[in-house]
C-alpha cells in the first residue's frame, strides 16, 4: 500500500511539473463522431505510438489522461488502449529518450489516435530514465531470458572496434563457445544445431564470419536481440535448446542519414532515408580487410593464408495506412578462407523476408510473414591435379501468421500457425579452378516439411504471481522425390544388409512425425526485489547437423529427419532465484537446469559422411541428459557497469542397442 502511495505521489508531481509548463497550449483534437456519442459508457481509444523520424514502433511508452486516472503502456508493436468516458482530456505521452507529447482531446466516441514521438530528452532533473525497467528480471515471468535493446547493444564489449552480438552472448551464463575456429555456440549443455538463430523471423544456418571469430550481424542495423534459453514461448519451435531472435531497425522516414566506420579488420557503411513520405529504405554493408594480420604471422602457412568476408542488408518499409505497415528485408553474407595452398572453406547466406503487421482493432494485432532462405558451403582442395570443390546447399521456405490479442490488462495472448519447407540440393564434388581431372560425383539429399500451430497466454494471477502457458503442435513429413533403402531386421545397417529399395515421387509423403510441445513458466514475487521462477518446456527438432569433427565447421551437413533419423526431443526444466540489491543498482540470479534429450545423432567409427547415398549406415541415435547451474551478477547503474557470470554444466550421451552392434562404448 505504501509503495502505491509513493507511486501516485511521484506521478502527481510529474503531472504538476508538466502543468507548470506551457506544453498544454496545443489545439484540441476531436476523437470519434458525435453521431455515436454514448455519454454513460466508457469508450475505447486506441492507436499506435511511433518514432516520428524512423516510423519504428515505440515500445513501453506511457500514455495517461487526467493525472493518470486513465493509463496504459504501448506494447511491442507500439499499440495502446485507453478506456475512458466521453469528455475533454489532457493527455501526456512519455518514453525513454523521447520528447514528451502533450495533447488535448475531445472524446465523442470510440476512435483511433496515432501518436508520433520525437527523439530527445525531457522531464524533471530528479527523474532518472533508463532504457528498460531496472527490475524487469524480477517481474518478467520467463526464466533464462536475455534481452538487449539498441541502447544496451551500444554499451556491449567491442572486438576490433565492433560490437559482436555472439561474442557478447557467450559472456552470459549458460552460453559457451563451441570452440575457436568454429561457428556457433552451446546453450545449457545442448549442441550447436539445437539453437535456432532468427534474423527478422528467418532462420540462419551459419551466423558467423571468419570461422566463428566475427558475428555475421552488423551492429548498425540491429534494433534488439533476445535469447530464450529457459522457457521458450509456444510461437517458437524447431530447435531443442534455445532461440536467438534478432530484429533489425527500419530506415528513417524523415531525412537521409549516412554513417560508417573503419576498424582494424572491417569497414562498414550505412545509408537510410525516405523514398516517399510513406516509404523508407535502410542500406548497409560491411567488408573485411584482415589479411594484413595473417601476413604478420611467423608461420609461413598462415602467412600465405587468405581470409575475406562481407555482409549486406537492404530494408524497405511501407506505411500502408495508419493501422498497417509492410516490411521487405534482404540479407546476404559471403565468407572465403584459404589455408595456404592446402585447403579452404567458403560459405554464404542469403535470406529475404516480407512481413505485414496491422492493428485490426483495439485488442488484436495480426502479423503475416513469408520468407525464403539459402545456405551454401564448400570444402575446397585448391592445388594439384586433384583440385576440387565439395558443395552442400540448403534452400528453405517459411511462412507464419500470428495474432497478438490483449483481451484485458492481465492477459497477452499469441496464437497462430507456421510452416517450413527444407529443399536441399544434391551434394556435389566438382573440379576446382577449371580442373577437369576430377570425376563429378553427387549424393541426393532428403527434403521435409514442418507445420505447426500454437497458442501462448501470459497472464497475471495476482500482483505477485504471473504465469505463461503455451501449447504447440508440430507435424513433420519427409517427402520425395527420394530413394529409401530397407535393411535386414536385427542386423546393423550397412550396404551389405540392404534387402529392398523404395522409390518416391516428388512431394510424396515418405515418413511422418509429430506431437504436442507444452510450455509453462511461473513467477512468484517474494518481495518487490525478489522472485522465484520455474519453467518446463518440450521442444522437437526435425533437422540435424552432421559433423565428423568435435568443433563443427562451415562444411558440415544439414540433414532433415527421415525414416532412420527421428526428430530430437528435449524436455527442459529450470528453476531460478532472482534478487536485485541497492535500489536495483545490482542484479543477481541463481538458476538450476535439467534437460532430457532423445534421438541425439552420433556416429560409427570412421564414418563416411560426404557423398554418401546411404548416410543412415554411418549414423546412430542415442539419449542424453544435461544439468547444471548458473550464477549471475550485474551492475546496472553507477560510474561503471558490467557483469560477471559462472556456469557449471555436465552432459551425458548414451548410445546402445540390444545386441551391442550399434552401441558406443558398450552403451
Amino acid at each position: 500500500m505504501i509503495v502505491r502511495v509513493y507511486i501516485l505521489v511521484f506521478f502527481s508531481l510529474l503531472w504538476t511539473a508538466a502543468f507548470a509548463q506551457d506544453d498544454w497550449d496545443v489545439p484540441w483534437i476531436v476523437v470519434g463522431d458525435s453521431a455515436h456519442l454514448m455519454p454513460k459508457q466508457d469508450l475505447i481509444i486506441t492507436g499506435k505510438i511511433s518514432n516520428s523520424v524512423s516510423g519504428e514502433a515505440v515500445t513501453g511508452a506511457s500514455i495517461s489522461a487526467e493525472t493518470f486516472k486513465y493509463f496504459d503502456y504501448s506494447d511491442q508493436n507500439g499499440h495502446y488502449v485507453l478506456e475512458l468516458p466521453p469528455g475533454k482530456y489532457r493527455v501526456m505521452v512519455r518514453h525513454v529518450g523521447m520528447k514528451a507529447v502533450y495533447l488535448r482531446l475531445v472524446v465523442l466516441s470510440a476512435g483511433l489516435l496515432n501518436i508520433k514521438m520525437e527523439e530527445g530528452t525531457t522531464g524533471l532533473d530528479v527523474v532518472v530514465i533508463t532504457s528498460r525497467a531496472l527490475d524487469s528480471n524480477i517481474k518478467q515471468s520467463l526464466p533464462g531470458l536475455t534481452t538487449f535493446n539498441i541502447q544496451e547493444i551500444r554499451t556491449l564489449p567491442t572486438l576490433m572496434g565492433e560490437v559482436d552480438i555472439l561474442k557478447s552472448l557467450q559472456l552470459m551464463p549458460g552460453v559457451s563457445s563451441v570452440g575457436e575456429g568454429s561457428s556457433g555456440f552451446n546453450v545449457r549443455g545442448g549442441r550447436m544445431d539445437q539453437n535456432l538463430v532468427l534474423l527478422n523471423d528467418v532462420p540462419l544456418f551459419n551466423s558467423s564470419h571468419a570461422l566463428g571469430f566475427v558475428s555475421a550481424f552488423n551492429q548498425d542495423i540491429v534494433k534488439s536481440f533476445s535469447l530464450y534459453k529457459g522457457n521458450v514461448p509456444a510461437n517458437y519451435g524447431g530447435r531443442a535448446s534455445s532461440v536467438l531472435e534478432i530484429s533489425t531497425r527500419r530506415g528513417d522516414f524523415e531525412k537521409w542519414q549516412f554513417q560508417g566506420g573503419v576498424g582494424p579488420i572491417t569497414s562498414r557503411v550505412l545509408a537510410e532515408g525516405p523514398i516517399t513520405n510513406k516509404t523508407s529504405v535502410l542500406l548497409s554493408g560491411r567488408i573485411s580487410h584482415a589479411n594484413w594480420a595473417l601476413e604478420k604471422a611467423a608461420d609461413p602457412n598462415v602467412k600465405r593464408s587468405k581470409l575475406s568476408f562481407y555482409d549486406a542488408y537492404v530494408g524497405l518499409s511501407q506505411r500502408i495506412s495508419a493501422n498497417s505497415t509492410a516490411d521487405l528485408t534482404f540479407y546476404s553474407s559471403q565468407d572465403d578462407f584459404r589455408y595456404s595452398q592446402q585447403f579452404g572453406y567458403s560459405w554464404n547466406n542469403y535470406v529475404i523476408n516480407g512481413k505485414w503487421t496491422a492493428l485490426a482493432d483495439r485488442k488484436a494485432s495480426p502479423t503475416l510473414s513469408v520468407s525464403y532462405g539459402h545456405y551454401r558451403s564448400a570444402l575446397i582442395d585448391p592445388a594439384g591435379i586433384d583440385a576440387s570443390e565439395l558443395t552442400n546447399t540448403m534452400n528453405y521456405l517459411q511462412f507464419s501468421e500470428n495474432i497478438n490479442y490483449t483481451p484485458d490488462e492481465k492477459h497477452t495472448i499469441v496464437a497462430g500457425l507456421s510452416g517450413t519447407g527444407y529443399f536441399p540440393k544434391a551434394e556435389e564434388l566438382n573440379g576446382y579452378g577449371g580442373n577437369v581431372n576430377i570425376r563429378k560425383q553427387s549424393a541426393e539429399k532428403n527434403s521435409g516439411v514442418e507445420l505447426s500451430i500454437f497458442a501462448n497466454d501470459d497472464f497475471q494471477i495476482s500482483e505477485r504471481i504471473s504465469v505463461s502457458v503455451g501449447l504447440r503442435y508440430s507435424h513433420y513429413a519427409h517427402i520425395g522425390a527420394d530413394t529409401v533403402f530397407h535393411y535386414s531386421a536385427g542386423l546393423p545397417k550397412t550396404v551389405s544388409t540392404i534387402e529392398d529399395t523404395s522409390y518416391y515421387n516428388k512431394f510424396e509423403t515418405i515418413k511422418t512425425f509429430g506431437g504436442l510441445e507444452p510450455r509453462i513458466s511461473a513467477r512468484i514475487n517474494l518481495s518487490d526485489n525478489q522472485s522465484i521462477k520455474v519453467s518446463y518446456n518440450r521442444m522437437r527438432q526435425y533437422i540435424h547437423l552432421i559433423s565428423n569433427t568435435t568443433a563443427p565447421t562451415p562444411i558440415d551437413l544439414w540433414q532433415v529427419s527421415n525414416a532412420y533419423l527421428p526428430p530430437q526431443i528435449a524436455d527442459n526444466y529450470s528453476i531460478g532465484y532472482f534478487h536485485n540489491l541497492k535500489d536495483n543498482q545490482w542484479e543477481t540470479s541463481a538458476e538450476l537446469f535439467y534437460k532430457d534429450m532423445k534421438n541425439l545423432v552420433e556416429y560409427k567409427d570412421f564414418p563416411t559422411l560426404y557423398l554418401n547415398n546411404h548416410l543412415e549406415t554411418e549414423l546412430l541415435t542415442g539419449i542424453g541428459k544435461a544439468y547444471g547451474g548458473e550464477l549471475y551478477l550485474r551492475r546496472l547503474k553507477g560510474k561503471w557497469t558490467g557483469w560477471i557470470s559462472y556456469t557449471y554444466s555436465q552432459t551425458y550421451v548414451k548410445v546402445s542397442s540390444r545386441d551391442g552392434a550399434e552401441s558406443i562404448n558398450n552403451g
